[in-house]
């Protein structure tokens, strides 16, 4: 008999682990159950459609149900919602959407990729007809139709993370007045406060209106459903277009509801098999909890490269193999108008919670050889244990390249590397693209007369 390994969710984690397992078991029966309409898209992506960088909303979807089905032989059911886990008979519980029918799906191996879902205010206005978040391709698309159909002219972004910076520079595109509220004092509040200042000072500096301290306490509609006025503890703000961007959370409803162990950060904890608490259930990508490597504490770390590495490893294990996934050191960028910006690593504050006697140092460096026409400033900051020399974490911002050196530094924080290593490491020098100290070499260099 055919071993029977289900999957469910259809994002990042899900296709990478239906693929894997028929890759290592041809004669597995692999069924992937997705409940929206689309599978294997990017989120990340998303605001550069509404931005009108990608005008081709095709280009974001990696795989259509079809091209998944021929070319890795994984038979897909979208619009089926999975609704119960029966871990001890070893059967799904299946809604088809489009007849409102249920049905038990047996399984061998289930494989739990539910991803995440958008936080909320609270707040009975989230259900505008122009409010929207930027979880789903679906909503993406209602985004730009918006905007094409009903030319707003003011824009009001809640929450100040990566999404929101990406909306940001998204919305002035199109040459709206646009407004972000953030709860914080600096947006993007897992960087080190240098850089998040030059965030701030990068919108300001293209338009955008950025509150800081600001609690919204309601959203006012008028008949026709439309919110037309955001009230918030610093004043009212006038809105053709809210966009929500708070933050994202584990789904893990199903996973709960079957018993399955979840962390304090509310996501599902695994084993480094992807192994769930529960017996032939395994679980990746957004869903989970991760061990961070640089300080081994469980985080929660939604990232699509995260999310195919782990559905990676949990189709290859569900299918009778012996991968492992040892943990993530944390590696994000987000383009914020002309500015790269990345963060890998731990942050200070994190350092701090975790024990290290940590060490800070920021300096600012040629991205090439300063006479070269394509230079640009690029400012890095370097956070370190002072017992052990060791790299903890990194950030880094500039206009030119900047986000690229952030690799260099994510190898040697993944790798243990102390400063002393990093500040001997035989970096490129060519006048057209880097100078011949590196900013890595330099920063590495200053921090180390402090250790």
């Amino acid at each position: 008999m055919k071993q029977r390994i289900l999957v469910v969710g259809g994002l990042a984690a899900g296709p990478s682990a239906a693929s894997k397992a028929k890759r290592v078991n041809p004669n597995a029966d692999v069924t992937l159950f997705e409940g929206g309409e689309h599978i294997s898209y990017g989120i990340c992506e998303v605001p550069y459609y509404v931005g009108g960088i990608v005008n081709d909303p095709d280009h974001l979807i990696s795989y259509t149900p079809q091209r998944l089905e021929k070319e890795k032989g994984v038979k897909v059911k979208t619009l089926h919602l999975v609704e119960g886990i029966d871990p001890v008979r070893k059967k799904i519980v299946v809604r088809d959407l489009l007849r409102d029918k249920l049905a038990e799906h047996p399984y061998d191996k289930l494989i739990l990729a539910t991803g995440s879902m958008p936080r909320s205010l609270g707040l009975s206005g989230e259900k505008g007809r122009n409010v929207f978040n930027v979880k789903s391709l679906d909503q993406g698309l209602a985004i730009k139709q918006f905007i094409d159909q009903e030319h707003p002219r003011r824009a009001l972004i809640i929450g100040g993370g990566y999404i929101g910076m990406e909306l940001a520079e998204a919305l002035r595109n199109h040459e709206m007045q646009t407004t972000l509220l953030h709860r914080g004092d600096l947006p993007m509040s897992g960087l080190e406060n240098e850089t998040r200042l030059a965030v701030k000072q990068e919108l300001e500096k293209h338009g955008v209106a950025f509150v800081s301290r600001s609690h919204v306490q309601e959203l006012r509609s008028d008949t026709t459903g439309k919110v037309v006025e955001v009230m918030a503890s610093t004043g009212a703000y006038e809105a053709d277009l809210v966009i929500l961007s708070l933050g994202v959370e584990p789904q893990t409803t199903l996973a709960k509801a079957a018993r399955i162990r979840v962390g304090r950060y509310g996501g599902i904890q695994t084993d480094q098999r992807q192994a769930t608490s529960i017996d032939s259930i395994y679980a990746a990508g957004d869903c989970c909890e991760i061990r961070n490597v640089v300080n081994n504490a469980w985080m929660y770390i939604p990232l699509a490269t995260t999310a195919s590495k782990q559905g990676w490893v949990a189709g290859e294990n569900a299918a009778g193999g012996r991968a492992v996934f040892k943990g993530v050191i944390r590696a994000i960028a987000v383009k914020v108008f002309d500015q790269e910006i990345a963060q890998v690593g731990i942050s200070s504050q994190e350092a701090a919670e975790s024990g290290f006697d940590v060490v800070t140092e920021s300096i600012t460096a040629n991205s090439r050889v300063g006479f070269m026409p394509a230079n640009a400033k690029v400012h890095l900051t370097l956070i370190a244990d002072k017992r052990s020399k060791r790299l903890l974490g990194a950030n880094i911002f500039g206009e030119d390249g900047a986000v690229l050196r952030a690799n260099t530094l994510g190898v040697a924080i993944q790798q243990h590397l102390t400063i002393d290593q990093l500040a001997r490491l035989d970096l490129i020098y060519t006048p057209p693209y880097s100078p011949l100290w590196d900013p890595i070499l330099i920063a590495a260099n200053q921090i180390g007369k402090r250790l």
